[in-house]
Order: structure tokens, then sequence, then C-alpha cells
């Protein structure tokens, strides 16, 4: 996979906590838009196929908000290159898809690999996933990352991103 995170000059997406990016995948490109949600949770549009800024108003259409669409000019602030092996798992209280990245973060002239576990809730209760994800940090003595792909990428082109 290939992903480009893009802002604005006076970084309106950022400020506002917003991702927007273009990732490829298996060389097929999908737009995507973040916000925050409720607690840890993020609100997420994606459109498969899409382009900046040719697509934005498709994704304002699927609920993304409109100010999206008065953010000019877009330019690409950051990346990563990396390999995913994904599957779904049943937990007890769920079901689970889980990711495993390997690859390079891309600030500016800057690069930092990674190895990163995600778990995403497919179905059930988000207690039952934080109890699962303890249990297997505990049980492989993994650590949490609190921080995205994008802010940590941002942070090696310079920004100063939370």
């Amino acid at each position: 996979m290939r992903t480009y995170y893009y802002d604005t000059s006076d970084k309106a997406l950022s400020s506002k906590h917003w991702t927007l990016r273009i990732r490829l995948e298996n060389n097929v490109a999908v737009l995507t838009l973040k916000t925050p949600g409720v607690g840890l949770s993020r609100c997420e549009w994606e459109l498969p196929e899409g382009e900046i800024p040719h697509d934005l108003p498709q994704l304002v259409d699927m609920g993304a908000p409109k100010e999206l669409l008065n953010l000019k000019p877009l330019q690409i602030l950051c990346g990563a290159r990396f390999l995913r092996h994904c599957c779904t798992i049943e937990i007890p209280g769920g079901k689970v898809e889980l990711a495993l990245d390997q690859g390079i973060l891309l600030g500016g002239t800057k690069e930092l690999p990674f190895w990163e576990l995600e778990a995403e809730l497919k179905q059930g209760e988000p207690q039952a996933l934080t109890a699962w994800c303890e249990e297997l940090a505990k049980t492989w003595n993994l650590q949490e990352e609190t921080r995205s792909k994008f802010v940590r990428a941002s942070r090696l082109a310079g920004g100063i991103y939370d």
C-alpha cells in the first residue's frame, strides 16, 4: 500500500483533527476522510477510485462535512509505504479485523520504519475489543501506539500534530 495525506498550507484539516488521504490498495485508489467521533472512534467516508479534488463533493454527498469543499489548495503533506496482512477473527463478545502493517513512514526527506498491529471492531461492543487488546498486549508484551500513521509521518515532515 501507498498512502498520501493531504492538507492546506494553513493546516485547515489537521487543525480540526481531520485526515484526508488517497491510499493505493493493490493499485486502486481509495479516497478517505476521517474526522473525530465519540471517544476514540472516528467518522470515516471512503470512495473507491476517488481523486482529489474532483471527488470531494461525493464524500460530502455521503455525509462528510460540507466544509471539505472550501479547502483549497490541497497538497501532499506526508505519506507511508507498507505491506498489510489482514484476517478477521472471532473474539469473546465480537468480531475483529486484524491488520499487520510493515513499512516506512514518509515525511519530507525523512523516513521511519514501522511495524504495527491494528485491531478494528467489526461486530460487538467496544469493551470486548478493549479487553481483548489488553490481554493480547499483556501476553505478547505489545505497546499501544495512540498516534496515527498520519501524525507520525507529519511529525517527520516538521508538523506539530497531536
